[in-house]
């Protein structure tokens, strides 16, 4: 973040270079932690760890039917240069209710809209992560970004031959956490060690903050 928007932030912990602080129990990284997930949010991010591991360009998620497909390309800054990257990106609608998805298929994972007709749902995406995957899961209202915004690591490394098919989120752990009302960051933010459940960052938003606009970009190597 950058150093002039941090006035009404306050930092508890700060360990992001070492294997992090003693967690106390009450802001265990897991999702049956109650006092960071709803019942609500714990079914919809129990039901994604499964949801999407059969999803293809040409087959989508149970009870939708593919309603568009294209390839495009985007394009990402490295520090010396720029890398094309196909992607393919595929419409399901789903034939129950009025709501659909958009899954976006690259090398490094797929990404997913989820909305009803009122633009409520979630962004969701499973991407590797060295030999690994973390699922990244953000509540939406109105198209934007309100609710829980979490980031979770499977610990099942799988080698050389990496598909987010085969994830196994089974004992999976938080590795990040924070609250956005309207767009706004507000309230607590943590990072943790999955290896060993340590927190790594503990920041108290006071007022609503918007993190998208001062958070520093990392470019890619």
């Amino acid at each position: 973040m950058t150093e002039d928007s941090q006035s009404n932030i306050v930092v508890t912990v700060s360990e992001l270079y070492s294997s992090g602080h003693p967690c106390p129990i009450e802001f265990t990284n897991a999702l049956s932690n109650t006092n960071l997930f709803t019942p609500k949010e714990q079914k919809i991010i129990n039901e994604l760890f499964n949801k999407y591991q059969n999803t293809t360009t040409n087959s989508g998620p149970a009870g939708t039917v593919l309603a568009g497909l294209y390839r495009t390309n985007i394009t990402v800054s490295t520090i010396d240069r720029k890398v094309e990257i196909e992607q393919w990106i595929a419409r399901f609608q789903y034939t129950n209710f009025d709501a659909h998805e958009t899954i976006s298929f690259g090398k490094g994972g797929i990404g997913v809209e989820f909305r009803t007709k009122a633009n409520d749902g979630y962004d969701a995406a499973l991407t590797c992560v060295g030999d690994g995957t973390l699922l990244h899961f953000t509540e939406i209202k109105q198209n934007l970004f309100n609710g829980v915004k979490a980031v979770f690591n499977d610990n099942h490394p799988q080698g050389l031959t990496w598909d987010y098919r085969r994830a196994n989120f089974k004992g999976g752990r938080l590795t990040e956490y924070r609250q956005y009302t309207n767009g706004m960051v507000l309230g607590k933010y943590f990072m943790w060690n999955s290896q060993n459940g340590n927190l790594m960052l503990e920041a108290n938003f006071k007022e609503p903050y918007d993190f998208e606009k001062h958070m520093i970009q990392l470019q890619m190597r």
